[in-house]
């Protein structure tokens, strides 16, 4: 599978986290948790290339595939992701802001994935999802309640959605809330 990662630029990054961070401190995290993502997509025995999606590609190092977007977004970049003939071996989209994420969680994400499977983040969006047909149908992401969003769209396509519960997937930094949760479990 293609894992496609989609990546917003580093000005105003993270900006509902400025309570508690300043701009380089939220730079930071950015790109900690982008290596954090990379990493695990690396490891994962499931992923043979990664595709990185930003209207900064110099936010990843040489070696990593980069698509160029305009900025608009996360449903603009993973549509440009999917309509991309690289993914035509199937997507593995993983949000960049999972910094538990794990090579199998990954790997249990895309096994399960027949046609299609999907791990919510624990607000309800969407963190990750697994297509084995990336043009069957239109995932949401970046809107409320993407996860459900998702799964009535797969249905309406025809598709059978498998929702994967899994906490390293379901934890992403967009909130002072996420960010604490986040310390206390890497302090553990």
């Amino acid at each position: 599978m293609l894992a496609i990662v989609p990546v917003k630029g580093l000005d105003g990054a993270k900006s509902r986290l400025a309570p508690v961070l300043d701009a380089d401190g939220r730079r930071d995290l950015v790109l900690r948790m982008l290596g954090d993502v990379l990493a695990a997509c690396q490891g994962a025995e499931s992923v043979e290339r990664i595709l990185v999606v930003t209207p900064e590609p110099r936010l990843v190092d040489a070696g990593v595939d980069v698509l160029v977007d305009a900025g608009e977004g996360h449903p603009a970049a993973i549509r440009a992701a999917l309509a991309d003939p690289r993914s035509a071996v199937g997507a593995l989209i993983v949000m960049a802001d999972l910094p538990l994420v794990t090579p199998q969680a990954l790997d249990r994400l895309a096994a399960f994935a027949r046609p299609l499977a999907l791990a919510p983040a624990r607000d309800g969006g969407l963190n990750a999802l697994a297509l084995r047909e990336p043009s069957a149908f239109e995932p949401a992401f970046g809107v409320p309640g993407a996860a459900s969003v998702t799964t009535a769209r797969a249905r309406g396509a025809g598709l059978t959605a498998r929702v994967v519960d899994d906490p390293v997937l379901a934890h992403d930094v967009d909130t002072p809330c996420d960010l604490r949760a986040l310390r206390t479990k890497t302090a553990a």
